[in-house]
């Protein structure tokens, strides 16, 4: 057992509902700062897919975008440019600009998309599509070629070992796509593959690697990354409860790895006449909810954090709302935990 693991820090999943600028990227991370979250992420104010896959457009010839899709026509040799560093640089240049604020955190996040993720967004097409048939997606994708996962692989590692050089200290890979992917069993690849995968993408981080995947996590899904190497499991749990009964405290014992567990929701539904109070949980039940996961997973093993990206609170919300609602949840997460650790 790892006698020097200690649980119930928090941290952010990424994005923020904010427009995308260069002020308000500032402002999201002073405030994630100033709210208390021990390991602030730089607001992932763009889509977790164009991100990286954009200016690899720019890099790789075969790859095009057409609007807010992307296809490959051909093989191509991975580019020796890093992609997306700006993400990571935004956090060194900002400490160093307020470093008064470096004594209120434990350390920084960045958040990567995972291989699995970026190769099921880029749709296949010409040559390269022969004889790839399509399962579960309307055509053929880059996901279903080894190869290609293995080079999108290889490709997160470098920008992972960037982000570590930097001195970030928690990097997360977003991996929705493998909820979708592997239910009972997996589809396209074998459980050995996968696992090859994730460890690959993140065997350059040498702090804390960590995993995001939304929704009901399969029991299937739960063994592979526990057999991978990533050292924080991230999920849903506020609105997918049923987590509670795919993981247990046992998968932690004996273990480096935490279960970074969903605290606050983040799929907001509007409430005709809604008050700003009725989307944001109060203290007591937050406390209630995060003693929920220390009777059941330890509090040794857990990390609190919201649901997922409340990026969506834009659309749904507006800029001034939605940015409320967000930093109102953070904020009552923040108390509701320093109220249970004076308890404890």
């Amino acid at each position: 057992m790892n006698d020097l693991k200690e649980g119930l820090f928090t941290t952010v999943v990424g994005s923020l509902p904010l427009e995308n600028t260069l002020d308000n990227m500032k402002k999201g991370f002073n405030d994630l700062i100033n709210i208390g979250i021990d390991y602030p992420c730089y607001p992932q104010l763009v889509n977790m897919n164009s991100m990286f896959l954009s200016p690899l457009s720019e890099l790789i010839d075969p790859l095009k975008r057409d609007n807010e899709s992307f296809y490959l026509s051909d093989n191509f040799k991975t580019p020796d440019k890093l992609v997306a560093l700006e993400y990571g640089e935004f956090i060194i240049n900002f400490l160093k600009e307020y470093p008064q604020l470096m004594g209120k955190i434990r350390g920084t996040k960045a958040c990567l998309t995972g291989p699995f993720t970026l190769t099921g967004e880029i749709i296949l097409r010409d040559q390269i599509a022969k004889g790839v048939e399509p399962k579960i997606f309307k055509e053929p994708r880059a996901i279903m070629v080894e190869s290609l996962v293995e080079t999108f692989a290889d490709i997160m590692k470098r920008i992972g070992k960037a982000y570590n050089d930097l001195g970030i200290k928690i990097i997360s890979m977003d991996e929705p796509t493998l909820g979708l992917i592997v239910g009972r069993k997996p589809h396209f690849h074998t459980e050995e593959f996968i696992i090859e995968m994730l460890n690959r993408a993140i065997s350059e981080i040498k702090g804390m690697s960590s995993i995001h995947i939304c929704g009901r996590i399969s029991p299937a899904l739960r063994d592979i990354i526990l057999q991978t190497d990533v050292k924080i499991m991230d999920h849903e749990f506020r609105t997918s409860e049923g987590n509670f009964k795919t993981f247990e405290k046992s998968h932690f014992e004996n273990t480096d790895k935490y279960l970074a567990m969903g605290t606050v929701e983040t799929k907001v539904i509007p409430i005709k006449d809604g008050k700003l109070t009725d989307y944001v949980e109060d203290i007591n039940f937050l406390k209630n909810w995060i003693k929920k996961g220390i009777d059941h997973f330890g509090k040794e093993n857990l990390v609190i954090k919201p649901d997922c990206g409340m990026g969506p609170l834009l659309g749904t919300f507006g800029q001034e709302l939605g940015y409320e609602i967000a930093t109102r949840k953070l904020n009552n997460m923040v108390l509701a935990l320093n109220q249970i650790k004076k308890e404890l």
